[in-house]
């Protein structure tokens, strides 16, 4: 019973031994649970203070953080530290390939990829070490591309880092412009640097690639504005009231079928009467106007610019079209306003089959462009009208503008060519194409300075005594100096065999820009030797309408060869009852000066003054 009773005792000792040692090695064996570790490798732990320790197992126990970070495990922790570190570096380093788009482009689409998996739940230790690695190499492969790109392409990329560099004075070179007038310089400043804006927001690698040299000429445009300022904002003060160019030979161009010009004993060069151009002796291109008693006879160009383009034809086979061409820099924005005098040279130039100025063509082309159509379809004989024009699209800087005509047909007659950045001072124009000349203190009162203005002789060539434009050296009155004048020469009375029909006549037809409508007296000084007389008529000669026509006398001052001049005005030279006064339009008005009578010669005439006296004209006899 004894020895029973101890061999059960032993047994359930056995079976609690063994019962307490498995339970040892289960619990020995229970997995542990560790949070990841923070991305930040600056932050010792998570810096979260989050950290729990198992109870006797010497582990850490990060709980997870919510950000939907992969859950690390002892084994891949260090490898998805390592592999945050440098994705932790993105924006520094693709910062470095901003001007690279390509490049940048594929950097980015790396570091996606690798910040993929590090937010990937349970990536292994392999995946973290191999993302890390396909990054890194992306990394190695963007400094590569970039050094290829750059020695392949020194002088672009040193180009366009010179033009970045210009990008940041952008504020500064815009603040130096601030007077609202000089806009137009201000627009193409800020043009040229959003260009550059563009152009560094796509970067060196657009499609297509940008050029070197555009690179280059933008910069250098840039800053050709700003060194040029000054003389940018004198030209836009100079064509806000308008800017001349003179007919100039070296500006004709082309296959032209006529190259004369008149002699230098031609005075005058506008005519109110017929003049066939294709007469061998009359195959003018240009003429100039000449005054009588200077010389040399190009000394006239100093007194007076007038002149005429004759003929923009054409020769028959011509390789090259004829023109006309002016070229002229500009600063006052993409459109200006173009004024010009003009005429037809022969009545038969104004009518075809009945239908007017069929035969008459004019165009222009500004910077190569298309042709454009002139109208001049009041072009006349016996008349001057001005064109005005519309110019668009004009360069900030150099531009070039071509006159010419149809093959078939013929250009009126040009003169003097007037640009203007606006119409503001189209009275400003018109004043100086016809020499008027306002009063300083007295803005109603004209003169017309004959020898400045353009006009028109009705018999001042291929008769005898044409009328012309010629200096005297003389006194005024009573004057103790002399002084040089210039009149207009053989003036009235028929120019040959007698015959005193109008169209014969030697009458000068002039214009006068009249400020406001009403009645204008007229005064001026005169040379004769003798007994003479004058009239003015508005529109026609001999004009018998109602204040149409002033007449006034001019007796004999001195002898021809003394050189004396005089005054006449409506107080001393008023002829009987007769007007001294003319009833002028507002704007441009049509004079013609002769003597009383067709029959009757007029003084040599100096300047004419208009005064405007009153709006409406008295009633009765005459004006004066």
């Amino acid at each position: 019973m004894k020895q029973k009773t101890k061999k059960l005792l032993q047994l359930s000792f056995s079976l609690g031994f063994l019962a307490t040692t498995a339970l040892v090695a289960t619990s020995c064996n229970q997995p542990k649970t560790v949070t990841p570790k923070p991305t930040n490798p600056m932050q010792p732990g998570n810096g979260s203070g989050a950290e729990t320790t198992t109870p006797g197992s010497g582990e850490t126990m990060q709980p997870g953080n919510g950000s939907g970070s992969g859950t690390t495990t002892p084994d891949n922790s260090e490898a998805k530290n390592q592999l945050d570190i440098v994705i932790n570096a993105k924006d520094a380093n693709l910062a470095l390939y901003s001007d690279y788009s390509m490049i940048k482009s594929e950097l980015t689409k790396a570091y996606e990829a690798a910040k993929s998996v590090s937010d990937k739940t349970n990536a292994s230790k392999e995946e973290l070490a191999s993302a890390k690695t396909t990054l890194e190499v992306a990394i190695n492969k963007a400094k590569t591309d970039k050094t290829d790109f750059d020695s392949k392409n020194t002088n672009l990329v040193s180009a366009y880092t010179a033009l970045k560099d210009k990008l940041t004075s952008k504020e500064s070179d815009l603040a130096m412009i601030t007077d609202d007038k000089y806009l137009p310089i201000k627009n193409h400043l800020d043009n040229l640097y959003n260009q550059v804006s563009t152009i560094i927001s796509n970067t060196l690698q657009a499609d297509p690639k940008p050029s070197e040299e555009n690179l280059t000429q933008l910069k250098t445009n840039i800053e050709s504005v700003i060194n040029k300022l000054d003389e940018e904002k004198d030209n836009i003060n100079q064509y806000s009231n308008f800017k001349l160019f003179a007919i100039d030979n070296n500006n004709f161009k082309g296959d032209l079928k006529y190259n004369k010009q008149p002699l230098d004993s031609q005075s005058l060069v506008g005519f109110s009467s017929d003049f066939d151009n294709s007469v061998p002796d009359n195959q003018w291109r240009y003429a100039k106007r000449i005054i009588k008693n200077i010389t040399p006879a190009n000394e006239s160009f100093k007194h007076t610019n007038v002149s005429w383009i004759y003929s923009l034809d054409s020769q028959d086979n011509a390789q090259t079209l004829g023109s006309y061409d002016i070229t002229f820099k500009y600063y006052g924005g993409p459109s200006a306003k173009l004024y010009f005098p003009y005429k037809a040279s022969k009545n038969s130039d104004t009518q075809m089959n009945g239908t007017s100025n069929n035969k008459l063509s004019l165009k222009y082309k500004l910077n190569g462009g298309d042709f454009v159509n002139i109208d001049v379809s009041n072009a006349k004989v016996d008349s001057i009208d001005v064109a005005e024009v519309n110019l668009d699209n004009l360069n900030f800087g150099e531009n070039v503008i071509s006159f010419s005509t149809e093959m078939n047909k013929t250009a009126p007659m040009i003169g003097n060519i007037y640009i203007s950045s606006s119409d503001a001072d189209k009275n400003g124009i018109l004043n100086d194409i016809f020499g008027n000349k306002k009063d300083e203190h007295n803005p109603n009162k004209i003169t017309v300075n004959f020898v400045e203005g353009y006009a028109l002789g009705n018999k001042a060539y291929g008769v005898s005594e044409a009328t012309i434009l010629t200096k005297l050296n003389g006194k005024l009155d009573e004057d103790v100096m002399s002084k040089d004048y210039y009149l207009i020469g053989y003036l009235g009375k028929g120019a040959s065999n007698n015959n005193n029909q109008d169209s014969n006549i030697r009458y000068y037809t002039f214009y006068v820009n009249a400020p406001k409508a009403g009645m204008y007296e007229i005064s001026g000084i005169y040379n004769s030797g003798e007994n003479r007389s004058l009239s003015f008529s508005k529109d026609r000669l001999n004009n018998t309408e109602s204040n149409s026509k002033a007449v006034f006398t001019t007796p004999k001052h001195g002898e021809w060869d003394q050189n004396k001049l005089k005054t006449f005005n409506a107080q001393n030279n008023k002829v009987d009852n007769q007007p001294t006064k003319l009833q002028l339009t507002k704007g441009l008005n049509k004079i013609i000066v002769s003597g009383k009578e067709n029959n009757n010669m007029a003084p040599n005439l100096g300047n004419v003054t208009f005064t405007f006296k009153e709006t409406v004209a008295p009633t009765g006899g005459g004006n004066a």
